[in-house]
Order: structure tokens, then sequence, then C-alpha cells
């Protein structure tokens, strides 16, 4: 048995059987689900006005006219256990010790947005699963070998996972700064390797501005899907008080004035949003969903009726003009969101059973190592894999929750996805620091 197929069976039989353990391998159906399994392919106009990309609802359709909807979570399980089996085999082959590709493979794969949502019947998991394929793609671009046959994988990993969730946009400009620092490590000019990673960057580009333009022609509105900007919305509405949302120039008004109108309308029914200091971050949190979803939309819909594109436009022009008059409350907001991002992740990290079970562990052996005298290095390896790995997850990290935390809340799924690959480096390093091993070399896994 060649050793990358043994790596890859293994972790997809172990996948498998962790799911079935923890009870994953049945659909979980949220809130998102129905706009994914109803999606109308029935024409250009239907998919251009859809409020979602036709990459989830395609792969929704291709299980459930084959094996069937049940099917679907174990469908996610193969797809993320083949990524995380793909991500350590590249490790692995760079120069990265057995011990060690193993464990970052396996962190990736019981990572958060995994046992969170690898059964949910939405893009979250998949997404993820996707994200770390081009990772992997990227570093195995990285190396020159094979450059285009790698390039044009980077590309079409990367065109598919926006095409899943637009969220993955980032991946356009991440591919270009995390492909020329990944280049320099394998000797390349910056030159050369900045023209590498630009020439992917700019490759992903070119479909999506296709299908932008797809969607101006069919319905006349050039943007990646009528969805996102109520997310924005859903934050800034909570920065300005009544008045100042009435007081907005131009048609940015008529939607402040209907955005108050929806919230007297949910006060007088006997709603009430979640308590806190309006204007605080954690406030904003606990209250974004709702804001979001029981005021903005509602709002967009009384002024622009049925019509998706219509709402989008509405409620982006609002949103314009509030960040135009008040920057400064959008730019502190900004700047206290990603600190709320570096929170969450911590948190989330540290409430995972099993990475919790992993740091007491780690935590109970420095304690008898200390107690004991066992030396440990304190040595983290230099060589190119754990080069790699460091860029990928902090860069990663950083692109993507950058990224959300201009729009959305960076919170829960938002910032787990973001920080998929820093389990892995912080595990690795952990180990190469109490349990050195014996530098290795280059390994080639057919």
């Amino acid at each position: 048995m060649k050793p990358a197929f043994a790596y890859w069976i293994s972790f997809v039989v172990g996948g498998v059987f962790v799911a079935w353990l923890s009870g994953r391998l049945e659909p979980h159906f949220v809130s998102d689900s129905t706009s994914y399994l109803d999606y109308s392919f029935s024409s250009l106009d239907a998919i251009g006005r859809s409020i979602r990309t036709p990459g989830y609802p395609l792969w929704l359709m291709a299980i459930r006219s084959t094996a069937g909807l049940a099917f679907i979570p174990l469908a996610q399980v193969i797809v993320h256990a083949t990524a995380a089996s793909w991500f350590a085999i590249e490790l692995r082959r760079q120069g990265l010790g057995a011990r060690d590709c193993i464990v970052a493979g396996i962190a990736i794969a019981v990572g958060c947005t995994a046992m969170d949502h690898i059964n949910t019947v939405s893009t979250d998991a998949i997404a993820a699963s996707m994200g770390v394929m081009v990772a992997t793609a990227l570093l195995r671009f990285s190396t020159a070998a094979d450059s285009w046959r790698w390039a044009t994988a980077v590309v079409v990993l990367s065109v598919i996972a926006i095409m899943l969730r637009p969220a993955y946009l980032f991946l356009i400009p991440w591919l270009m700064v995390a492909g020329s620092l990944l280049g320099r490590i394998h000797g390349q000019s910056w030159k050369r390797s900045l023209g590498n990673s630009l020439l992917v960057s700019v490759a992903t580009l070119v479909p999506i501005l296709a299908w932008m333009g797809l969607r101006l022609v069919a319905v006349n509105d050039f943007g990646i899907l009528p969805f996102g900007h109520q997310n924005l919305a859903g934050v800034l509405v909570q920065l300005l008080s009544d008045e100042e949302l009435r007081a907005l120039p131009g048609d940015a008004a008529a939607m402040g004035e209907s955005i108050v109108s929806e919230q007297q309308d949910l006060a007088a029914a006997g709603h009430t949003f979640a308590a806190g200091e309006t204007g605080a971050t954690m406030t904003i949190d606990a209250r974004w969903d709702e804001m979001t979803y029981f005021v903005v939309v509602p709002a967009a819909q009384s002024l622009a009726g049925d019509d998706p594109v219509a709402q989008h436009n509405a409620i982006k022009a609002m949103n314009q003009e509030i960040i135009r008059q008040y920057p400064q409350r959008y730019m502190v907001w900004i700047a206290k969101n990603g600190r709320r991002g570096a929170w969450a992740i911590a948190a989330d990290i540290v409430m995972h059973p099993i990475f919790l079970s992993a740091i007491l562990g780690l935590a109970a052996w420095l304690i008898y190592a200390s107690a004991s005298g066992i030396p440990c290095s304190g040595v983290v390896d230099n060589g190119i894999a754990m080069r790699s790995l460091t860029i990928i997850s902090l860069t990663y990290l950083l692109a993507k929750l950058g990224f959300v935390i201009l729009t959305s809340p960076g919170i829960g799924r938002f910032s787990d996805a973001a920080a998929i690959f820093l389990p892995a480096w912080l595990a690795v390093a952990a180990l190469q620091c109490i349990l050195p091993l014996p530098e290795c070399k280059t390994r080639e896994l057919g």
C-alpha cells in the first residue's frame, strides 16, 4: 500500500468512525438549509436573483440524485477527511516528521468547524474543507514542481470554495501574499515568487468576474450575489440613534425610517432584543442576528418589494451613506470586532473537548517534567515544512478574519473557520518543544 493512500484511507475511516460515534452522520438542518435545498435552476434570472451562489446547491443536487439527502453528512466527512489527509501528506512530502504531520492533519480533521458543522446542511464545513485543499495545493505549487498543473489546481479549488461560500473571496488576495512568502521559503526570488502568486490570484479572480458579469446581464446587478450587505447593516444600524437613521441623506433616509418603524413595531408586539449597552461590541454581537433578519431585511422588503436585488441595493445604499457620514464609528467597530474575533478563536479552541484534553495533557506533562527534571528543548523546527505551516496558519487566519470583520461579528463559525490551521500549528510546535525528533528529510509519498 502506498504511503499517501494509507494516510488518506486512515483519515477517512477515522473520520467516519468519529462522526458515527458522535452522532454526526444524521443531517442537521438550520435556517439557511432551505435556501440551498430549494435553489432554482429554472432560469438565468432565477439564478441571478438568488441570495446563494450555485456551488452548494449543485453539491446537494448531486448527492440527492445519487445517494440521497441522508448521505450528505457522510459525503462531507469524506471530503473533509480527504482535505486533512492531503494537507498532512504535503507536510510530510516537504520534510515534516511523520508524527508531526499526522498530528497536524488530525487537528484539522477534528477542528471546531468540522465538529460543529460537518453534518449541517449548509456551506460551513465543506467550504472550510475546500480552504484546506486550496492551502495544500498552494504549498505544492510553491515548490515549483509541476507548476502549471498545481497552479491550475489552486485556481480551480479557490473558485469552487468561493462559489460554495462567497466569504472565501479573501482567498484571492491571500493567494498572492501567502504564495509569495511560500515561494521565498523554497528559494525563489521575490520577483519570481510574487509573479507566480499574482498569476494564480488573478486567474482566480477572472472566473469570479465572469460570474458577476453574467449576473449583470441577467439581472442588472454587478455583484457576486444579492446578499451580504444586510450583515453589515445589522451592525451599522446599531451604531446610530433613531434620529440619526432618519436624518440620513438621500434615499438612505427612507431605509433609515423603515428600520426605525420596524423596531417600533417589534417593540409594540412585545419583542425585546438582548440586554446590553447600545453600541457596545457585546451588545451588537448579541442583537446582530435578530437586527439583521427581523429589522433590516423586513425594512428593505417594505421599500423594495420581494425582489432580492432591489432589497440588496436599498440596503447597500444605506450602508454606504452610514459609513460616509460616520466613518470613525465604523473604524472603531472594526478594531473592536477584530479583538472580539481573537477572543472567540481562543475561547472556542479551549472549549473544544479534544483540544482542551490536549491542553490539559500538555500541562500535566510539563508539571511532571518540571518535577522530574526532564529537559525540554524549547526549540521549534526551522525546516521548510514547519516554516510553511507557520505562514499558512497565520496568514490564513489574519486574511479570513480580517475579511469577515469588515461586515460581520468575528465570532462563532466565522472565526472558527479562519483559525482552522491554528490548532495544527500549535500542536506541532508544542510537540517539537517537549518531545523533539531527529531532523528528517523530504520524503516522496506516492
